[in-house]
């Protein structure tokens, strides 16, 4: 006669099973196997350091060409290429692509673009030579997270950024407001003298040189109201006297004057040390005497002697 398993032994002989069948899919599922050790304190949380050679080289190659098709918001084929964390249990397999040998993520990347298993897909942009081979220097050396650019001496130097500040458009334009009507209608009457030294600038520069000759002291005063914005004064071979230094001194942007083959002389050019924020003239060599340079080169503003002529 068969002895029947009682109640007792049978819920005990299923919860074993029932323990078995979880503890094999946990198993069989890396990434959870993985969270369980880091909340029980048995491993380390798995991430690359911030001066990893990861964060620094690799990540930035996953983020230009991968992530568009694998980050948290498109995972395709379950694969997700936007951190190092799930780098290491990749796809449905959840196979570890930190590994060099048979790696599928560099076999995929290595296929001619136009093969319909290549990564990126064709169409996209794609990755060159010399970031394949970045990534696969990292995977040569284990693909950790704790690897630093002291690791890698042989890699090539990291390709500088040069990142252009925002421009404020509406800064701008506010900033010339003020000006803008005095400025328009100087520009009437003196085509060709005075504009914006950028397209970025409130400030202004006036350019002698259409009206040098007759440039004279009494004409550079009608342009003083626009004395808090001129940052250039390009008046070379005019009539301007030693009476305008009193007009330029109240001009506090200037940064550049040249006023050689004027009538400038050098009893008053080193007044012109006064402007804060000058950082260059251009005289006439015969006016130069050895306290003048010898003042400018103090101040360390240039001072650029021309020949007469």
């Amino acid at each position: 006669m068969t002895k029947m398993i009682t109640p007792k032994y049978y819920f005990i002989v299923v919860g074993i099973l029932s323990l078995l069948w979880v503890l094999l899919y946990i198993h069989a599922h890396p990434s959870w196997t993985q969270s369980i050790r880091e909340a029980l304190g048995l491993h380390p949380h798995l991430q690359a350091s911030d001066n990893s050679f990861y964060n620094s080289r690799i990540d930035p190659i996953f983020e230009k060409y991968c992530t568009a098709c694998h980050d948290d918001s498109k995972d395709k084929g379950q694969l997700r290429l936007d951190s190092y964390r799930h780098l290491t249990f990749s796809g449905k397999s959840q196979s570890d692509l930190r590994a060099a040998d048979n790696n599928l993520l560099v076999h995929r990347m290595s296929l001619p673009r136009t093969d319909r298993m290549a990564m990126p897909p064709f169409g996209r942009e794609r990755h060159t030579e010399e970031e394949l081979a970045l990534i696969e220097l990292w995977l040569s050396k284990g693909g950790r997270g704790d690897l630093t650019e002291d690791d890698f001496p042989e890699a090539p130097a990291k390709a500088k950024v040069i990142k252009f500040a925002d421009i404020n458009w509406q800064k701008i334009e506010a900033d010339r407001a003020p000006f803008a009507p005095i400025l328009k209608d100087l520009q009437k009457r003196y085509p060709n003298v005075l504009h914006y030294q950028a397209r970025t600038s409130s400030l202004v520069v006036l350019e002698g040189l259409p009206i040098k000759q007759w440039l004279t002291d009494d004409m550079l005063s009608e342009f003083t109201p626009l004395a808090p914005i001129l940052t250039e004064l390009q008046i070379a071979s005019s009539a301007i006297t030693d009476h305008s230094i009193e007009l330029i001194l109240n001009m506090p942007n200037i940064t550049v004057i040249n006023v050689s083959n004027t009538q400038i002389t050098s009893n008053r050019l080193i007044e012109l040390l006064a402007l804060e924020n000058l950082q260059s003239v251009i005289v006439n060599q015969t006016i130069l005497t050895e306290q003048i340079q010898a003042a400018f080169k103090q101040r360390n503003v240039k001072l650029v002697s021309v020949n007469k002529g």
